[in-house]
């Protein structure tokens, strides 16, 4: 007995590769509650021949490749990544500009007794400048600009001593302050205007 291709069951009387058991019959009639084999010995199961039986839903679908997206959400991070940082920097390059140009008047004050031998400010973009034999109070307005707004005014008492005060004002507010009394005494006042 041979399906349609020639191969054998196992176990039948014509596979002479295996051996039965003593006293082994083939199995003759119907199976038991089915009906009888075709003539090949097996039955006709399976799908018919031609494609899918009706019903199904046909062939699985081609899957998609994932590479390209993976890909191409890469490169959008990358260039949204790259967009924010020129942004930022963008912004940054800005505000120091700004900075920069920003300018701020500052008031310059030197009391005292007598007379100051010297009096030395800065001024705009950090120049240095001094006035010398100066009778007190004496009064300096400069404007001074750059990313760092840094102010100073020394002054110094004469031979004859006696009592020297510095003060740096922005506006109504005072930034420094300093007292010095004596032959040749120095006051130091120095900040930042641009706070």
């Amino acid at each position: 007995m041979s399906d349609e291709s020639g191969h054998q069951p196992p176990g039948s009387p014509q596979e002479p590769h295996r051996r039965q058991p003593p006293g082994w019959q083939p199995p003759t009639g119907p199976p038991p509650g089915g009906t009888p084999y075709p003539q090949g010995g097996y039955p006709q199961r399976g799908y018919p021949q031609g494609g899918y039986p009706q019903g199904s839903y046909g062939p699985p679908p081609k899957k998609r490749k994932v590479w390209p997206w993976v890909l191409g959400g890469v490169l959008l991070f990358m260039v949204l990544g790259i967009g924010a940082c020129i942004a930022l920097v963008g912004t940054a390059v800005n505000e120091v500009d700004k900075e920069i140009n920003r300018t701020v008047a500052v008031t310059y004050q030197v009391d005292g007794t007598g007379q100051a031998s010297s009096i030395t400010y800065s001024g705009r973009g950090g120049d240095v400048a001094q006035d010398t034999d100066v009778t007190l109070p004496w009064t300096k307005e400069v404007t001074v600009d750059g990313i760092v707004k840094a102010v100073t005014v020394t002054a110094s008492a004469g031979a004859d001593g006696g009592e020297i005060t510095c003060r740096i004002l922005v506006g109504d507010d005072i930034l420094a302050e300093q007292t010095a009394t004596g032959p040749y005494a120095s006051a130091s006042c120095s900040g930042d205007a641009g706070k």
